[in-house]
Order: structure tokens, then C-alpha cells, then sequence
């Protein structure tokens, strides 16, 4: 039973507060932190810890405090400070004693540790037995902390702090805690009581009197005794009334409050079925984002609101959308990143996002300390303190976060908060969920669709290629002989020379055409890519102009691949080529390299790939960037952005067509105005095959033995 959840966070939300007022020495946070308990929990009303948790906060704080204030810490529920946790069971029951009666009601929304009953002896007199559950192991402080409790709801009413009597306890060899509770009687009370004690005894001790003594007169003796009584009711009533008045405005104030809280209940069901319905009528993420936004600005009032989603692979937890926040504080938004992976995390976005459980922080300086300095320069430009975090979740699957608070109206968040936006998160996270299904539906149809018509256009340009490419031959070979009967110096000559000059650049775009169609020879063999691409270093380097910067990454380790060289060099040539002419003002262009392994979330995500660890090369530049419609082009022969005459449309359809051929995969990523990357992802090489590969070598280095290397003068040099 010790890790069972027994008592309500409530119960050491009193003792903190009382903490923070009467003892401002003890570290609270260290304090919790030593009983495992987090100011999340704290801040949870719904929250229940275990008798470890509770046993270990009581040892430590007697150990700071120095003293046991276990009573002390019941006895402070009854003041105005902690009022929040009585009064929603007090008030609405006029006195004590039905108060007490109802204890046991009370108990189970603070305590599932046992069982209490309550019998009322007198009016100001009512008995309390406490009986554990099987299994379950109190301290004796808490048995104190009951009996404050117990003080408390009678001082609430403004008595007197009351008598009781315990004389059987379980820390005692009793079966039970037995408690009588007893205090004073009121004062109206005590003058009924007065005056009906006497009124008799006045009319007896004058009938003896008179009997006796023939003593005063009857009807002025009674005539005093009637004013005695009239006076001292009249006295008794007024005070009785005044203290139902003062009672009775303490349930009407109470009363408007759950009337008003009906309201909002009712208000925020409504918001729930509004926001269901307006969501359902969305397809894309954008559109979904944007509508929950709007009707949390419009209809909920809160004054800020901060959605963050996490990416396909659930590792990184990034701004989407929002709404309240100054320039600088959403461009702080916008840089933010959150790393999910690590589990030692605990900041409040990733906790709730990991957990699935929605966050209430009531200040951010209690719970600082979780976080990293990142976060908190984090939380101190977006001038966080007291907000609600909640999960976007679907069918157990966390989509993001959803933040919330009333930095300028100042509007305490409350439970009804909590209630509201746990309702209203999931029916965020089904219409999220249907978005990302139909985008990724909507991807994998466009590239079902791109890959076929790439495939067509790749058939039909290969089968034209390969017949003119014949024409060609013929065209050349017969120039060639005209040429062999006309003299030097004949002026058909140079004639012939033109044409042979356009046969050649229309075999070259014959050769284009055949690598786009992947009918072109290759001769693979297992490469380290980083050695390919370190070859051409000094190659491209002469590609790119002097406004142009060039970089070159090379990740750490051999990236072994089956692949032809001169077909790669010829990939990477177009590349750099592309990227050069998209900064006619200069720029950086980076050539880097990387491993991956393409999973089946990744492949989802794009509607293309196999399973497997690839070797990526990535061609970034800083230029002008292409738009989503040019982007569903690029790779097409002939399709060219340049000028005529500039470009023929081919670069980018031969990359594929190589990439293709190697059974690899281009990605192209580009925003207008920012810049494009463009990822080829070629199959990497394994096991006994990958250790045969030659590490990265510097390829201005002699070979080995280069001193002793020779060539014999009559061997020809192969071309």
C-alpha cells in the first residue's frame, strides 16, 4: 500500500502554504524534491500521493522546521489563507456539528486511507471514529494532523478552539481512532439556557414566598418575570439571527458562485461542441491549426495561446501557431526547439508531451529548477508564469502541446480550466490526426502520380535518344568520309565542321536523355563516397564563382556504396552547377555527407524509400529558393527556369536518372528567398563488402611508392 495513491495533494498544499507564511527559512522545493513530489503534483487538484510520499515530506519538514506542526498544519486550514480547500464542503452547512457529521463525505476528497464515521452526542458535542483500510500504515503524525483538521471546521464558524477527547487510538493498540469533539455553546445559547433555568426557579422561589410570607404583590412580580423573559428571548433571537445572516450571506456568496460556475460549465460544454464541429469541417493541418486558434481566441479568453507539434519522427518539439504574443516573443517561439529524446528532460512542455498528462503551473519560479538555462531565458522572454500545458493527444498518440495562460487580464486559471481544455484536446488531436492521414495520403498520391509520369516521360525520352543517337552515328560517319574526299583548303570544309560540331551537342543531349531514361552504361563498384567527393574538391571549386562560398562536410567514418564514380562526379557536377546559378549574387554553397536509416515513419511521411541504412549527399545553397510549383518540375528533361539559351533542362533529369539507376533517392527541400538543399540517398554498403573499402584518403597525397612508379615508354596509355 505504500506506493497506492492515499491522500490528496491538497492535504500537503496546506502544510506548503503554511510553510511559505510562518516558516519562510525551509526550502520548499528541496523539500519536495526529497519527498518525490513535483510542483505539477501540487498543482493538480486531481492529484493523489502514496504514504511513502506524505511519510517522507512530514520526516524532512520536522527536520527543517524542527519541530512536529502536523497539528499545526490541520489547525491552519481553518484560516483565511487556506480557506480554497474548506470551504467548498462547508459552506451551504450551518454550525459545526452538521459539519462534522458530513466528515465522512468530506474525508473520501481528501483521504482513501480508511474509513470515517460521525455520530452527533449533543448539540455541541459529536464523536468521529477513523478505521484504516487493510493494508494500510499511518504515522502518528497523521492522527495529529487529524485532530488540527478536526479544530479547524469548528474554528471555521468562529468559535473557539474546541475540546477533544482520544482516548482510543491505533497507535495505542486500538482498533480504531475514536474522537469526541466538544466546544462552548454559543451565546445566544447560553442566554435561552440561563433564562430557561431562571424563569422556573423565579416562579418557584416566589410561589414558596408568597405562601409562606404573603411576600410582594402576585401581579408585579409576574408582570417582572414575563420582562425578564421577553428580554432576555428577544436578546437570545437577535444574536441567533445574527449569526444566520452572517451565515446565510456566506451560502448566498457561495451559491453564486456554483450558479456562475454552472454558467461557465454549460458555456464551456458548449465551446467543446462548437469547436468539435467547426474542426470536423477542416482537412489540412494549416486549416485545422488555424481554426483552433481563432475559436480559443474568440470564444475561451484566454489572452495567449502557444501550440507546438512535435516532428514525424517524435523527437523534436517545435512552434506551429498562436496567438497574443509580442514580435519578439514569437520570433523567440519560432527558434524554439524542444528535444524529447532525452529522458532525464523534465521542463513542463516536454513532461507534459511525454506523459501525455496535462500540466498546471500556478508559478514558474516553483518549478524552475527542472529546467534547463536554455528554457529559462526561454520562459523569461515570453514572461511565462502561470499557465496550463495539455497534451494533443489521439487514440494514446501524443501530436503536440497546447499552452495557455492570461498574462494580461491576470484571470486566475482554475479547475474548470483544466476540465475545459482536457475535453477540448482531444478532439484537437482526432481532427490533427485526420489532417496528417490525409497529407500523407495526399504526398504519397503526388508521388505515386510523379513517379509514373517520370517514368513514362523516362521510356519515351530513352526510346528517342537511342534512335536518334543511331541517326547521329550515321550523320557522322558520312560527314566524316565527305570530308576524306574534299581537299584542306576546300571551303565545304568548314561547312562540315559545323555540322559535326552540332552533331556533337546533340549527342551530348543524346547522353542526357539516355541517363534520365537509366539506359546509360554505368560500371559500379564499391566507393567510399567521402573519397569521391573529396576528389572533386579541386574540380568544383573552379565551378563556382568568387561571390560564391564554398563548404564541403565530409561526415566522420567511410560511407561505403556500390556506385559508379564518373556517374557520381557527373551528380555532383550538375548539383553545383544548379546551385551556382541560383546565388547570380553570391551565397554559400555546402556540400556535406551523412548516414541515415530510413524507417517506416520516414517513408510514410514522404510515399517513397526501402528500409535500410543510406548514405545521404546533401547540395545546399542560399539562393533564391523554388516555389512548390516549380519544385514538381525540376526534375523533368527540358524543364529550365533560365533563360533561353542558358541552360538546356537536362542537370537535374540526368541526376535523377543516375540516382535512379542506383537504386537511390532524390529529395529536394527548398523555401523562396531562403534557399533549396537537394538530398541524394544512395543504399550503403555492409558487412564484409563495406571493409574492403579504402578509408578517406588526402588526394593531393603521392600514392604509395610513387617514387618507384613508371611507365613503359612503347605501352600505349589506354583512353
Amino acid at each position: 500500500m505504500e506506493e497506492q495513491p492515499l491522500y490528496n495533494s491538497k492535504i500537503i498544499s496546506i502544510f506548503v502554504s503554511l510553510l511559505q507564511k510562518k516558516y519562510p527559512h525551509v526550502d520548499v522545493p528541496e523539500l519536495l524534491r526529497y519527498a518525490e513530489i513535483t510542483p505539477y503534483d501540487l498543482s493538480d487538484e486531481g492529484h493523489w500521493l502514496t504514504q511513502r510520499q506524505v511519510d517522507r515530506f512530514h520526516t524532512r519538514m520536522t527536520q527543517l522546521v524542527g519541530a512536529d506542526i502536523a497539528r499545526e498544519g490541520g489547525r491552519y486550514a481553518a484560516s483565511a489563507a487556506a480557506h480554497g480547500m474548506m470551504m467548498k464542503y462547508t459552506l451551504g452547512l450551518i454550525g459545526p456539528a452538521n459539519t462534522l457529521l458530513a466528515i465522512g463525505k468530506c474525508a473520501r476528497n481528501f483521504s482513501r486511507s480508511g474509513t470515517y464515521t460521525a455520530t452527533k452526542l449533543a448539540d455541541n458535542r459529536v464523536e468521529i471514529t477513523f478505521v484504516p483500510h487493510d493494508g494500510v500504515e499511518e504515522q502518528p503524525y497523521q492522527c495529529e494532523n487529524r485532530i488540527g483538521m478536526f479544530e479547524a471546521v469548528v474554528m471555521l464558524f468562529n468559535y473557539h478552539p474546541p475540546e477533544i477527547e482520544h482516548d482510543e487510538c491505533i497507535f495505542q493498540g486500538g482498533e480504531c481512532c475514536r474522537y469526541i469533539v466538544s466546544w462552548q455553546k454559543t451565546l445566544y445559547a447560553k442566554v435561552r439556557s440561563l433564562r430557561n433555568r431562571l424563569v422556573p426557579l423565579a416562579l418557584i422561589v416566589y410561589a414558596l414566598l408568597l405562601h409562606f410570607g404573603q411576600v410582594g404583590h402576585p401581579l408585579t412580580f409576574l408582570t417582572a418575570v414575563g420582562f425578564l423573559a421577553l428580554g432576555s428571548s428577544y436578546l437570545a433571537q437577535r444574536m441567533e439571527t445574527r449569526e444566520i445572516v452572517t451565515a446565510l450571506a456566506q451560502v448566498e456568496e457561495s451559491t453564486e458562485r456554483i450558479v456562475a460556475q454552472m454558467g461557465v460549465n454549460y458555456n464551456n460544454a458548449r465551446m467543446v461542441n462548437e469547436v468539435g464541429q467547426a474542426l470536423s469541417k477542416q482537412s489540412g493541418i494549416t486549416d485545422v491549426l488555424k481554426n483552433v486558434t481563432k475559436v480559443i481566441e474568440k470564444r475561451l479568453g484566454y489572452d495567449r495561446c502557444v501550440i507546438m507539434l512535435a516532428d514525424a519522427r517524435k523527437s523534436r518539439l517545435t512552434f506551429s501557431t498562436g496567438y497574443g504574443y509580442t514580435d519578439a516573443q514569437r520570433d523567440a517561439l519560432l527558434n524554439a526547439s524542444f528535444d524529447l529524446t532525452s529522458p532525464d528532460a523534465q521542463g513542463v512542455f516536454v513532461t507534459c508531451f511525454r506523459d501525455n498528462q496535462i500540466r498546471f503551473v500556478s508559478d514558474f519560479a516553483e518549478v524552475a529548477y527542472l529546467h534547463t538555462p536554455r528554457s529559462l531565458v526561454f520562459s523569461q522572454e515570453l514572461e511565462a508564469r502561470s499557465f496550463i500545458c495539455c497534451p494533443i493527444a489521439c487514440d494514446g498518440e501524443v501530436l503536440g502541446i497546447l499552452a495557455v495562460d492570461n498574462k494580461k487580464s491576470q484571470r486566475p486559471l482554475m479547475q474548470s480550466d483544466l476540465s475545459l481544455l482536457t475535453g477540448i484536446a482531444p478532439v484537437i488531436g482526432m481532427s490533427l490526426r485526420n489532417a496528417i492521414h490525409l497529407e500523407r495520403q495526399r504526398r504519397m498520391s503526388e508521388q505515386i502520380r510523379q513517379s509514373q509520369k517520370m517514368e513514362s516521360v523516362g521510356v519515351l525520352a530513352g526510346g528517342i535518344a537511342h534512335d536518334f543517337n543511331n541517326l547521329l552515328t550515321g550523320m557522322m560517319g558520312f560527314v566524316a568520309l565527305a570530308q576524306m574526299k574534299l581537299k584542306r583548303d576546300d571551303p565545304a570544309q568548314e561547312y562540315l565542321e559545323q555540322v559535326l560540331s552540332a552533331a556533337d551537342r546533340a549527342a551530348s543531349l543524346t547522353q542526357g536523355l539516355l541517363a534520365f531514361s537509366r539506359k546509360q552504361v554505368n560500371h559500379p563498384q564499391p566507393v567510399n563516397l567521402n573519397q569521391v567527393i573529396a576528389n572533386l574538391r579541386k574540380l568544383v571549386s573552379r565551378l563556382v564563382t568568387s561571390k560564391v562560398t564554398l563548404r564541403i562536410e565530409l561526415c566522420p567514418g567511410k560511407l561505403a556504396v556500390v556506385a559508379d564514380s564518373g556517374q557520381i562526379d557527373q551528380v555532383i557536377t550538375n548539383l553545383v552547377n544548379n546551385a551556382r546559378d541560383a546565388m547570380p549574387d553570391g551565397g554559400t554553397l555546402t556540400i556535406c555527407t551523412s548516414l541515415m536509416d530510413m524507417n517506416e515513419e520516414w517513408i510514410d511521411q514522404r510515399g517513397y524509400g526501402r528500409p535500410g541504412s543510406y548514405a545521404v549527399i546533401s547540395v545546399t545553397d542560399t539562393g533564391t529558393g523554388i516555389d512548390e510549383a516549380t519544385k514538381a518540375h525540376v526534375l523533368e528533361p527540358f524543364f529550365t527556369t533560365k533563360e533561353v539559351g542558358k541552360g538546356s533542362g537536362l542537370g537535374l533529369a540526368i541526376v535523377y536518372g543516375i540516382v535512379k539507376q542506383h537504386e537511390g533517392y532524390v529529395e529536394i527541400d527548398s523555401t523562396p528567398g531562403v534557399g533549396t538543399t537537394l538530398n541524394v540517398y544512395l543504399p550503403l554498403l555492409t558487412g564484409e563488402a563495406a571493409a574492403g573499402v579504402a578509408d578517406l584518403q588526402d588526394p593531393d597525397a603521392p600514392p604509395p611508392n610513387s617514387s618507384s612508379f613508371s611507365r613503359p615508354e612503347n605501352r600505349p596509355i589506354s583512353p
